[in-house]
């Protein structure tokens, strides 16, 4: 069973121990507090669902233990009273019968009916009321759906759930991909699986993301130059130990800020959620493209004492995953003239097969202790690996200033080159392989204590994210002589998503017509720590202002001390003497079928290269006698101590928050206003590469800053009658700018600083066809984000589903963006002295005002016959002021529809989602790219499962059935910059409750 996770839940943490010894002297284990008084409206219904409304409201922790036979109805409960005394009014009449575990918990069954014989054998006495194993009440797709529903119309603020159930009874290969179903919701996919989460107008950076209500440090980007400061990769957690998640969509004084789109809480399970059980599964999932399975297992378990106050959970997972994906890639566009005619042209023309093999461990460990009624102590650490070991083997076709040259040709349509011929050519046969290694470790512990009239919440958490490269990423790259012939033609790419032509009459699978290569190597490494305390108070009121009473006041704060420190190590790796690289080692090929669906007439597949036979070969001189090394184990030069940065940032914060009701108005409301004062200070710390006496110098750069703000709140709940309910809130809130964009750190495109490094002043007077000289920065002097957010919400509560529709605005202040101005940079040579160069670089700037406008609905609907539907829908409108350029990661339109099927034991459940055009933050191999627009996409899945028994289930799962095709443009539907294909997969599991 998945009941609503606890709303507080705890991680162990150095120096809890006396945090929990001092709450223990302060409270006093006499006799519980009694409970407070609030207001019930449930109607007569089927018990489960009366059940789940009752304690999602009251708090509460329930085990139900379900009869084999008829349904049974529970009484309706309306008015104000303790939750013991509502479930008492509830059950009054029927033949359930209950025990209160604890203060917060409570176990539900059936009585047993006494059973009789024929006349001439004696009557057997009675049978016993009997408490069974709690079973699943909450069991299948609509039952989660109605949960989650349930959790939405209790909540005091504009929200929505995903329960654990759900991310599993619909097919999801993690938590984000689980979430875009909801209303306002949508996901960026990285590579075939759901990445960055996107909520009401706002991408990725914009909301906030937590664990339990604590905040979470960040795995960041290792791979490129891109980096993405506070998104949170979605999948580096497994979901199998998850409870759920609460995406809040209106923000709360006690609330951990950070989130103007939303503030999305994962929730774990807990010692005393539920009751003892064990589940394990097992299974295998298998990508078309790869035809690779990977294994995946997990097991999971409660144990709780007998007298229902010590409990622990625990789990273990693993999945593993081998991933194909095909990329067609024109790296940027840039001006040349052909015949007198200045038109827009691809520097060159890219094929990529990347292969990913990827492996994500995840363990967790909680446990609740409830020492008296009065005090509730809990700990919890959850642990997770996401180990990706990345192949891509490429080929690069130069164009640019070569479709000038004579015997060249061209097709332009609206001023842009889409198809040409070269002549006089150069193809370049180059492989990246790197392995990458996250850790997100989260550990905290906290209590629940009464203390008078007062009720404390204090927690302590720690976390930590790491991620470095195991293997550091090497590119090998070796060209051919010029004078190759080649040509391409993207024909009408941007409506059918594929090219016409990629040939070349050179034999491409022959490795002996390439010159010596050359071998780069990065080494990076990001390590991320954040230390969070926080104090929750609140008491019971009761005052009244006319016809609205005072219900509660909650007051509490906040610190967290934050940090950053990414290291980055380029090296130019050299043959050792006398070495080379032999045509033998070139001793594989690219699958016959790549790009089958890409490119109409293509000329593959072309020779591998063995990276065992690279690394005998190449060294770094007067470092390492191998290639294989973190940023640690060398000396940083001027370059890697420009790339690098440390960052660390303060936050002390207070607030105050009133909950109000109004029963005796014409429509009952409730809600609360609040505010919180947040306090940030941020240190930045950086190099920049210099020149002084004609040599390079290191030159540290530091920067301060701090800023204080006031965030008031109010959320304001009516009730309409009839199950409808309206919801209105308005609010302040704020967002950070993304740690990457903080940073000092300069980085000129890696191809330029290459470039540079080998051939100095020559490649600045004389560059290299296909060399940009601009590069990416960061800004230390960038305020935070400040939105006014106001939100209207409808809901209505239907016999057989729910409809609920809401409008939202935000206005945001200094909003930042990527803007490029020229700067002169210092270079390192490899051999001679230092040099300079003018470089476009984009960094971070406070721009102006931004605004978001949009209008979600969502809908569930039970039918006759076994049939449901789930679907949502979001339309929203964004824009910078005085510009209509949308923000990034914003679509004008998404929806998803998810129609399923239960009958019996089978459940069959499809999931369509579909976003529009959206500008992302992609990274294009070193910039150069002025807008880089994610086409419309749709991907189907699908997912069935049968019950063998009552605690053994199959489930078969399919994701990606339609085999999408990403596509990028930059600007224009004539300046195609990417097709990407992932492909199909499908999975098979097992999984057995004991």
């Amino acid at each position: 069973m998945h009941p609503p996770a606890r709303p507080l839940s705890a991680f162990v943490a150095p120096g809890v121990p006396c945090v929990v010894a001092a709450l223990t002297l302060m409270v006093s284990p006499a006799q519980a507090q009694t409970a407070p008084l609030q207001s019930f409206d449930i109607p007569a219904q089927d018990a489960s669902a009366a059940l789940l409304q009752l304690c999602a409201a009251a708090d509460c922790d329930l085990a139900f233990v379900r009869s084999s036979g008829p349904a049974v109805r529970t009484q309706a409960v309306r008015g104000r009273m303790t939750w013991r005394q509502a479930l008492d009014r509830m059950l009054q009449g029927t033949p359930l019968r209950r025990r209160f575990i604890g203060e917060r918990g409570v176990r539900v069954w059936v009585e047993a009916r006494p059973v009789t014989r024929a006349a001439p054998s004696p009557p057997p006495p009675p049978e016993e009321p009997t408490e069974l194993s709690p079973v699943i009440v909450v069991g299948r797709l609509s039952d989660q759906i109605d949960e989650a529903l349930a959790r939405k119309r209790d909540a005091d603020i504009i929200s929505d759930v995903v329960t654990a159930g759900r991310i599993g009874d619909l097919p999801a290969a993690n938590l984000a991909e689980a979430l875009q179903r909801a209303p306002g919701v949508a996901v960026e996919r990285e590579v075939g699986e759901g990445q960055f989460v996107s909520v009401r107008g706002l991408g990725p950076l914009f909301q906030s993301v937590t664990l339990n209500g604590a905040p979470v440090a960040f795995n960041e980007n290792i791979r490129n130059s891109t980096q993405s400061g506070r998104q949170f990769r979605f999948r580096a957690l497994s979901p199998d130990l998850l409870a759920g998640a609460t995406l809040s969509k209106s923000a709360t004084p006690d609330m951990i800020d950070g989130g103007i789109g939303s503030n999305i809480d994962i929730e774990t399970v807990g010692g005393l959620d539920d009751a003892p059980f064990l589940t394990l599964r097992g299974g295998g999932e298998i990508e078309a493209r790869t035809g690779r399975p990977g294994a995946e297992l997990s097991m999971a378990g409660r144990a709780v004492s007998s007298d229902g106050n010590l409990g622990v959970v625990a789990g273990v997972s693993q999945e593993e995953r081998s991933v194909r994906y095909d990329r067609f890639q024109i790296q940027r566009y840039g001006e040349v003239e052909i015949g007198g005619t200045t038109v827009i042209a691809p520097s060159d023309v890219r094929t990529t097969v990347e292969r990913e093999d990827r492996r994500r461990r995840s363990a967790f460990l909680g446990a609740d202790w409830r020492v008296s009624p009065d005090l509730l102590l809990d700990v919890d650490a959850l642990a997770s690996t996401f180990d990706n070991a990345i192949r891509e083997d490429r080929l690069v076709y130069g164009f640019g200033e070569r479709l000038t040259q004579p015997g060249s040709s061209v097709l332009v349509r609206n001023g842009v080159v889409t198809g040409g011929e070269v002549t006089g050519g150069r193809i370049d046969n180059n492989t990246e392989i790197s392995d990458q290694a996250h850790l997100n470790l989260a550990v905290s512990a906290g209590a629940r204590a009464r203390f008078g009239d007062w009720r404390l919440e204090p927690r302590i958490s720690v976390s930590v994210a790491r991620s470095v490269l195991d293997t550091p990423l090497e590119r090998i790259s070796a060209q051919t002589p010029v004078g190759v012939r080649y040509a391409f033609d993207l024909g009408e790419a941007a409506d059918q998503r594929r090219v016409l032509r990629l040939t070349t009459d050179l034999d491409l699978t022959d490795p002996t017509l390439l010159l010596p290569p050359k071998l780069a190597v990065r080494a990076v490494e990001s390590r991320d720590d954040d230390l969070t305390a926080v104090l929750h108070a609140r008491r019971p009121l009761d005052l009244s202002l006319g016809p609205v009473r005072l219900a509660a006041l909650r007051i509490g704060g906040q610190f967290s001390d934050r940090s950053r420190d990414y290291q980055r190590r380029d090296r130019q790796a050299t043959l050792r003497p006398g070495a080379a690289l032999s045509p033998d080692a070139y001793d594989s090929r690219t699958p016959s079928d790549v790009f089958s669906d890409l490119i109409v007439q293509r000329s593959t597949p072309w020779a591998r290269v063995d990276f065992d036979r690279v690394r005998e070969i190449f060294f770094l001189p007067g470092e390492r006698d191998d290639i294989v090394f973190r940023p640690g184990d060398v000396q940083p030069t001027g370059t890697d101590l420009q790339n690098s940065y440390a960052v660390r940032e303060r936050v002390a914060a207070a607030y105050v928050r009133l909950d109000m009701d109004g029963s005796d108005l014409r429509w009952p409301v409730s809600g609360h206003v609040g505010l919180r004062l947040v306090e940030t200070r941020t240190e930045v710390d950086g190099s920049i590469l210099g020149m002084a006496g004609g040599l390079a110098e290191v030159r540290p750069v530091t920067a301060a800053g701090s800023h204080s703000v006031w965030l008031p709140s109010a959320n304001l709940t009516i009730d309409l009658g009839e199950h409808s309910l309206l919801r209105l809130a308005a609010s302040r809130s704020i967002t950070r700018p993304s740690l990457a964009d903080l940073r000092s750190a300069t980085v000129p495109a890696s191809v330029l600083v290459s470039a540079i490094y080998d051939r100095g002043q020559a490649e600045i007077d004389s560059p290299t066809p296909g060399i940009i000289f601009s590069g990416v920065g960061g800004n230390p002097e960038l305020t935070p984000y400040i939105a006014t957010n106001l939100d209207l919400s409808w809901e209505l509560t239907l016999p057989r589903g729910a409809l609920s529709v809401a409008a939202f605005h935000k206005t945001i202040d200094d909003f930042v963006q990527m803007r490029a101005a020229p700067e002169l940079l210092t270079f390192e040579t490899r051999a001679g002295p230092p040099v300079q160069a003018e470089v476009m670089m984009s960094r971070p700037r406070n721009v102006g005002r931004a605004m978001v406008d949009g209008l979600e609905v969502g809908l569930h609907r039970r039918f006759g016959g076994g049939f449901g539907v789930w679907a949502s829908a979001t339309w929203t409108d964004s824009r910078i002021k005085g510009s209509r350029e949308p923000l990034l990661g914003v679509s004008d339109l998404s929806w998803s529809v998810s129609p399923f099927y239960e009958r019996d034991r089978l459940a069959v459940n499809l999931s369509w989602s579909w976003r529009s055009a959206f500008r992302s933050e992609a990274d294009m191999q070193g910039g150069g790219v002025s807008s880089f627009i994610v086409a419309p996409a749709g991907y189907l899945d699908a997912q069935a499962s049968w019950a063998l028994t009552d605690r053994m289930r199959v489930v078969l799962t399919g994701s990606n059935l339609t085999d999408t095709i990403d596509q990028a443009r930059e600007g224009g539907r004539d300046r195609l910059l990417q097709l990407g294909q992932a492909g199909p997969s499908m999975s098979l599991a097992f999984s057995w409750t004991l």
